[in-house]
């Protein structure tokens, strides 16, 4: 039996949700995708984190008592020294355009961004050598 193997191709971009359960899911972004769709919401706001990463957050998260979303705030704390404490899901993305249309990530920066999550979140787990 041969292994399960998932390629993209180079023209396929995507979406990195984030939820509050820990839970990464990649999303397809074609060129219709708005970071209002990903999240199921109205008021999605942008949390510039590089020149090339765009952190989408539910503006009206709170006020639909949406629970802290840990796991996301160990990765932008990787980027932004005091991040704000986010709420429900959120979405990565690559930056606007001019006309404010984000960019779809690779599937290689997509992965990168979990392997990067679970390298910082698994620190402390890791056995460390007596002496």
């Amino acid at each position: 039996m041969s292994p399960i193997t998932t390629t993209a191709s180079d023209d396929q971009h995507f979406a990195l949700i984030i939820q509050p359960t820990g839970n990464f899911r990649l999303l397809a972004w074609l060129p219709v995708s708005t970071p209002h769709h990903a999240l199921c919401c109205d008021n999605a706001r942008p949390v510039d984190l590089t020149t090339a990463l765009t952190l989408w957050v539910d503006q009206d998260a709170a006020a639909y008592r949406q629970q802290p979303n840990r796991a996301a705030h160990g990765l932008i704390a990787l980027y932004r020294p005091t991040p704000l404490p986010y709420l429900g899901d959120v979405v990565l993305t690559g930056t606007p355009d001019a006309d404010g249309n984000p960019h779809g990530l690779s599937h290689t920066q997509a992965l990168a961004l979990v392997d990067l999550y679970l390298d910082t979140a698994t620190v402390h787990l890791m056995p460390r050598p007596r002496s």
